[in-house]
């Protein structure tokens, strides 16, 4: 449909003010994060169509949000429909997603993973074969993205650099742990490192 120019439409919203709980004054609807445009937008849809048969569509809606947002959005989501919306109508939600705090709230005949095979294009989909719901970050994270780091790009090209320097017989071990220590932060691969570094030093001994 045409779009008419804002000085030839009957009507238009030029401000858009709500009160937010914890702060006194009005909010601007403009001055709101993208993480709380994209919040509102979903929830408000699904609060809007409730009452109705849908099937609603949500892309990514967790692209914005912060790590306490992610983990607690299917919990707010559920919350938008009350057990008398779900009894009365036929509802479907179908939602992708990248982050591992989405699955972790889902059973795993409600999550479907897709794989593209790299030389022939073909993708196959299935239902993951752990049980999702409650499942770690970091089990999510390794199983079904793949993806076995738990750490960051540059901090594990770092890592990488401390254990090609614990290979070499003239690295002093014990200056060489206190780098690592001093350097990275906790994390399951450092201690791993560490370990190693360690169990070679009482086998030289």
């Amino acid at each position: 449909m045409p779009t008419l120019a804002s000085d030839e439409r009957i009507m238009r919203f030029k401000f858009v003010e709500f009160t937010k709980a914890g702060i006194e004054e009005p909010v601007m609807l403009k001055n709101l994060s993208d993480g709380e445009h994209q919040l509102l937008h979903t929830l408000g849809l699904c609060i809007l169509f409730k009452d109705t048969n849908s099937l609603f569509l949500l892309d990514e809606p967790e692209t914005h949000f912060n790590p306490q947002w992610r983990a607690n959005f299917i919990s707010r989501l559920r919350q938008s429909f009350s057990d008398k919306d779900r009894e009365s109508h036929n509802q479907e939600i179908l939602i992708t997603t990248h982050t591992p705090f989405l699955i972790s709230d889902s059973t795993p005949d409600k999550v479907l993973v897709f794989n593209k095979d790299k030389e022939t294009g073909e993708v196959a989909v299935s239902n993951p074969e752990y049980n999702t719901l409650g499942a770690s970050i970091n089990k999510i994270t390794m199983a079904t993205f793949d993806k076995r780091e738990t750490i960051g790009g540059l901090a594990q090209s770092l890592l990488n650099d401390f254990k090609t320097s614990s290979e070499k017989q003239e690295t002093d071990k014990t200056q060489l742990i206190k780098d690592i220590n001093n350097k990275l932060g906790d994390s399951v691969e450092k201690v791993l490192l560490i370990k190693t570094i360690l169990d070679g030093m009482e086998s030289n001994d």
